[in-house]
């Protein structure tokens, strides 16, 4: 989410920017989207640590504001090629009954 101050943010309901990651008239956004601040929130969202994520995350109800579908974080995982995430990610899944 960009506000109009140019302040990046990686959730529509950081209205206090809580979760700023950045703002656009200092890096640019390619930068700010596979920076070490938000891909350390993508993997600590992947692990289930909310926490890692930033104030706002552990208030959060994230599945309805709008997760990752899992296939669009397998992909990123693909990416990322960390298999030890890969595993933790697997395992939640399966946990949650849905592997």
């Amino acid at each position: 989410m960009v506000h109009v101050t140019g302040d990046v943010t990686v959730c529509c309901l950081d209205e206090h920017l809580e979760n700023r990651i950045g703002n656009l008239r200092e890096t640019p956004l390619a930068e700010l989207w596979s920076g070490d601040t938000i891909q350390a929130w993508r993997k600590a969202h992947v692990d289930g640590r909310f926490e890692g994520s930033g104030p706002l995350c552990t208030r959060c109800n994230w599945r309805s504001a709008g997760a990752a579908p899992d296939e669009v974080v397998e992909r990123w995982l693909d990416k990322m090629g960390d298999d030890e995430l890969r595993r933790r990610w697997r395992e939640r899944k399966r946990r949650r009954g849905q592997a």
